[in-house]
């Protein structure tokens, strides 16, 4: 529900503060006194579209806020427009952007008037109307449809890649071939290799060695034999030396036999050493080819595996996506069916009951349908013509604004409308007397459910009201000044009587206002 407003320096208005009942409140001045800048200023609290223009001549800006109290929690919004165009909106005294605004207070309050009543030509909104009134839940389709548009999405992105993956898989399984004829497996493989082949390149010079050591030790007058004499002679003339020369003897004796055994293992093998030069060099190109060590080549070959596994498999995911598309056809085809069904049927019960309300609201000859022309036939487009014999055609090409207000008027009273509060800017055009009083008492019944603000020039739509607001403006030769204030007793009686005849001290015309707020007694503070 709107709980209050307040308007500074908006076009005429230079402060207006307003305080709303529950129940049907009906706002009434004379022309030009500012009526609809009430609507337009709750117009940019719900997110409306706001201009310099609408800056009125007290300061360089304007402010509007208004309190609301959803489900008894009570929202302050703030809008204020500057003249070079920028806007500063707060909900709760947080800075928000007109989206957030916009979707804060759609659920809360609406607008129809010979402007904002437009809204009802767009499809989204007819739609919303529909599904409203019967109860109808689109969620599967869209569900199933949204499905279907992400696999049909990733489908058309794994073939536009098809002939980059063919040949990708084939450079990926060329390589590996590669690395398996390579055959790697140790990562140090290469130093082990290079360790061998400078061992094996050492041989001859081993045997050399080991060759004049071992004829050092045991050949002709070697150092065995030598040792041997000498201590048989240390034996008779210095004893005391004859246990060292033994021990060395038996050194000797160990030495060349470590080196005989030494030198039968080193053999020359070219083929072994041409075989690690030929390995080496495959190991020297797989790290040339895939990175600076055999480590670097065996994650090259993890990477490729891994690689080629995901490519194999997206041919096997195309395979499963025209699968899951193939499914979800039939399953689209049956929640469209079903959909429609409820969608059409739900139709001719809420053209039926608009229509039987259209005289109610002024439209007596006029006639409703809902037609369905897209390819699916469950998007509903309401035609309209508000005289017989023309044919009926979509609301935005063929209804005025007061028309499209009435018919507004004439769908939410049928179907329900979807916010606690709706506000209704000059509906009673082009019409009077009983059809005034017929479009009050809608107007009444509606508001028993929730709170309706109605700008009007009609007088039986004022006579209904619980809250009745008066718009003034007073002219000097230098300004111009709005008023608002909430009129009872005589002064209500006197306005309405302005209304009836343009003379609010008329006696005639006071007894006749008299007579219309009797008719809604039942709720109105009278006289």
């Amino acid at each position: 529900m709107l709980e209050s407003l307040i308007v500074k320096n908006l076009g005429v208005i230079e402060y207006a503060e307003l305080e709303f009942q529950a129940g049907l409140v009906v706002i009434t001045g004379e022309t030009g006194a500012g009526k609809t800048l009430l609507t337009t200023a709750l117009g940019l609290l719900l997110g409306a579209r706001g201009s310099p223009e609408l800056i009125g001549p007290h300061g360089d800006r304007a402010r509007v806020a208004a309190q609301l109290d959803p489900g008894g929690t009570q929202v302050l919004l703030r809008r204020e427009l500057t003249n070079t165009g920028r806007n500063q909106v707060r909900i709760d005294r947080e800075p928000v952007t007109l989206a957030e605004l916009s979707e804060r207070t759609a659920h809360e309050v609406e607008i129809f008037g010979q402007h904002l009543a437009a809204t009802l030509t767009q499809p989204s909104a007819q739609l919303r109307i529909l599904d409203r009134f019967g109860s109808i839940d689109d969620s599967l389709v869209r569900q199933l449809r949204a499905e279907a548009t992400r696999l049909e999405a990733e489908l058309s992105e794994l073939r536009a890649r098809s002939n980059d993956r063919i040949r990708r898989l084939e450079f990926v399984n060329y390589e590996l071939g590669v690395l398996r004829d390579a055959k790697v497996e140790d990562p140090e493989e290469d130093e082990k290799i290079e360790e061998r082949i400078a061992r094996l390149a050492l041989t001859r010079d081993r045997q050399q060695l080991l060759s004049a050591l071992h004829d050092l030790l045991v050949g002709e007058g070697g150092m065995t034999d030598k040792v041997g004499q000498l201590n048989s002679q240390a034996r008779d003339l210095m004893p005391e030396f004859g246990n060292r020369l033994v021990t060395l003897m038996d050194e000797l004796d160990d030495l060349a036999h470590d080196t005989r055994i030494a030198l039968e293992g080193e053999v020359e093998d070219p083929q072994a050493l041409a075989e690690l030069e030929e390995r080496l060099g495959v190991l020297v190109a797989m790290k040339r080819r895939f990175g600076g060590t055999l480590t670097d080549v065996l994650q090259a070959q993890s990477d490729l595996e891994v690689e080629r596994s995901q490519l194999e498999d997206s041919e096997s995911s195309e395979t499963e996506i025209v699968a899951k598309l193939t499914s979800l056809g039939p399953q689209i085809e049956e929640a469209l069916h079903d959909l429609r069904s409820e969608r059409h049927q739900a139709a001719d019960d809420l053209i039926h009951q608009v229509e039987a309300m259209l005289a109610e609201v002024a439209l007596a000859g006029a006639k409703c349908i809902i037609a369905f022309d897209d390819p699916d036939r469950i998007v509903p487009t309401i035609l309209f013509t508000a005289n017989p014999g023309i044919a009926p055609m979509p609301l935005g090409k063929v209804a005025s604004g007061g028309e499209l207000s009435r018919l507004m008027l004439a769908i939410a009273r049928v179907a329900g409308a979807s916010t606690p509060t709706l506000i209704f800017d000059e509906i009673d055009a082009g019409i009077g007397g009983s059809t005034g009083l017929r479009i009050a008492e809608v107007l009444r019944s509606m508001s028993d459910r929730r709170q309706v603000l109605v700008v009007t020039h009609l007088a039986q739509i004022a006579a209904a009201a619980d809250q009745h607001v008066v718009v003034t403006k007073s002219t000097t030769t230098d300004q111009v000044a709005t008023s608002l204030q909430v009129v009872t007793g005589s002064e209500r009686v006197r306005e309405i009587a302005r209304m009836l005849s343009g003379h609010a001290d008329s006696p005639q015309a006071q007894e006749h206002a008299k007579d219309l707020i009797a008719r809604f007694v039942d709720r109105t503070d009278v006289y």
